[in-house]
């Protein structure tokens, strides 16, 4: 058996820390993550004074392979979610997601290679705030890309800030065979402002168990950090 520690974390662009990743990178190595799914991140923007993001939180973390995901161009530079990995990338890709004229939207997909040459599929994302039906289609995307390229043989995990405390919103996934960490029944608080629980790990595998989890309150962002650590055949 092995472990993979798996997060979730929406950074805010770094606002609450001042642009210092290291700040941020301390949480996620508190939490042990081998994997993290980062919402609200921004790649060269002038509110990060043009800095690159993704490689200030590789070095943050000590995670090695990294992906951005842009979802919007956006004040000179772009916005989006990115995937950090102690495991290399076997294939990375980035979906769109239907917006409807709100924000866009997109989610990250990549295969990973874990050190006993076994797979684990990883999709992050960010999903509308703005529109429950807006929402709904955009989980029904993501099962369908799911179920259109996954194997059901293969581990896989979603993670993401899903702007939504209605677990029944899951559906989608979860008819695919999904479980959540954020339940009814275990349920994390995870966005600080006005607390819901709308941060979420969605996993399906059946030999994947999750064996311990918990949420890092701090106030280095206006969520906190959800992890979950899993016990892999």
């Amino acid at each position: 058996m092995k472990q993979v520690t798996i997060a979730t974390y929406n950074i805010r662009h770094g606002a609450d820390v001042g642009l210092d990743w290291s700040r941020l990178g301390e949480i996620i190595r508190r939490s042990g993550a081998d994997i993290v799914g980062l919402q609200e991140v921004d790649m060269h923007t002038n509110r990060v004074g043009s800095r690159d993001t993704l490689s200030g939180m590789i070095e943050a973390t000590g995670l090695p392979h990294g992906l951005f995901v842009p979802a919007i161009d956006f004040d000179g530079g772009q916005y989006g979610t990115a995937i950090l990995s102690r495991y290399p990338m076997v294939t990375a890709e980035v979906q769109p997601l239907s917006s409807a004229g709100y924000e866009p939207r997109a989610f990250g997909c990549v295969m990973l290679e874990t050190e006993d040459g076994g797979r684990l599929c990883f999709l992050n994302t960010h999903l509308s705030y703005e529109s429950v039906e807006q929402q709904s289609i955009q989980f029904g995307q993501i099962a369908a890309w799911v179920n259109a390229n996954v194997d059901k043989t293969v581990p896989i995990v979603l993670t993401g800030d899903f702007n939504t405390e209605d677990f029944s919103a899951f559906s989608p996934v979860c008819d695919l065979g999904f479980s959540l960490v954020n339940n009814p029944e275990t349920t994390y608080k995870s966005f600080r402002t006005n607390p819901m629980a709308i941060d979420n790990i969605a996993y399906r595998g059946i030999e994947m168990t999750p064996v311990e989890q918990g949420m890092i309150d701090s106030d280095r962002s206006d969520h906190n950090l959800l992890w979950c650590r899993f016990e892999m055949a």
